[in-house]
């Protein structure tokens, strides 16, 4: 196992790993498997509350939606009361838009209804995005999202719950030092114990730093694929566009027709008519 350790082609990946924080997803990832007494001791943090228990822990759950785009929870959980929670943790700011934490809550729905089922058996859920900034800008530790009716100013009770926790909250508070904690790479400087252990034992156990690389690399190769194939789309729509471009002036120059008209007969839709007229 050591020797494993020492390849050359993993150092790297090593010493990325040790500068990793629980605002990383995939050590986030792996730092939530099975580890309920650690999600309880954040969940109970973010939601104010001291008694809540972790009942269920998935990570990395991912769900197909054949209408549409899937979704990949990081960490999915459930309380003791039914309440599902879906933890988001984001670095980046795009990773964390309203648009993705409505999708999200609709996807979580979507899991728990079966054919059959009422609608009123949907349990409460709650989406709590953990971002490194402030993305929602107002300078606030954390972001209470809920649907009201507007004429009455009455809450919707629809049991759908969003959360935005600020990372760059360092208050002397309970969540504010959460965050510090959420940020630190060094499990030595983890002020709570709990986390503190669980970091220490990914990061020095020949096992578990293996493990972690091949996740890396597993993950590296996915984006690298993506990558290629998103550039090989962009390529390929370029191509298209070139050739309808040309095909656009050709008509337009042998059958003396508008763009519009020229456009029309190769079958552009209308919504790309002014993409075409800018580059003619």
């Amino acid at each position: 196992m050591i020797d494993t350790l020492m390849n050359p082609k993993w150092q790297e990946i090593i010493e990325k790993i040790q500068q990793m924080t629980l605002m990383d997803d995939i050590f986030f990832n792996s730092f939530m498997e099975n580890n309920k007494a650690s999600m309880e001791y954040i969940l109970n943090i973010i939601m104010n509350r001291y008694d809540l228990k972790v009942h269920s822990i998935r990570t990395q759950h991912t769900i197909p939606n054949l209408y549409g785009r899937g979704v990949r929870f990081d960490v999915l959980a459930t309380d003791q009361y039914g309440r599902e929670y879906d933890f988001e943790v984001q670095n980046a700011n795009s990773g964390a838009t309203p648009q993705r934490a409505r999708y999200n809550s609709d996807m979580l729905d979507l899991i728990k209804m079966n054919a059959g089922d009422e609608f009123t058996e949907l349990p409460e859920t709650y989406v709590i995005f953990i971002t490194a900034k402030d993305v929602l800008g107002y300078g606030l530790p954390i972001y209470h999202i809920e649907r009201y009716i507007t004429e009455l100013n009455q809450p919707f009770n629809d049991k759908a719950h969003i959360i935005y926790v600020n990372g760059e909250n360092n208050s002397d508070t309970p969540l504010g030092q959460l965050m510090r904690d959420f940020k630190q790479s060094n499990p030595d400087l983890i002020r709570a114990k709990i986390l503190s252990d669980r970091m220490k034992y990914l990061k020095s156990t020949d096992e578990e730093v293996i493990k972690m690389c091949n996740i890396v690399e597993e993950y590296t190769a996915k984006k690298v694929a993506e990558a290629t194939a998103e550039a090989a789309a962009r390529s390929r729509d370029e191509g298209i566009r070139i050739a309808n471009l040309n095909n656009i002036k050709s008509i337009m120059r042998n059958m003396h027709l508008s763009a519009e008209k020229a456009m029309e007969a190769i079958g552009i839709e209308q919504s790309q008519y002014q993409q075409y007229l800018a580059l003619l």
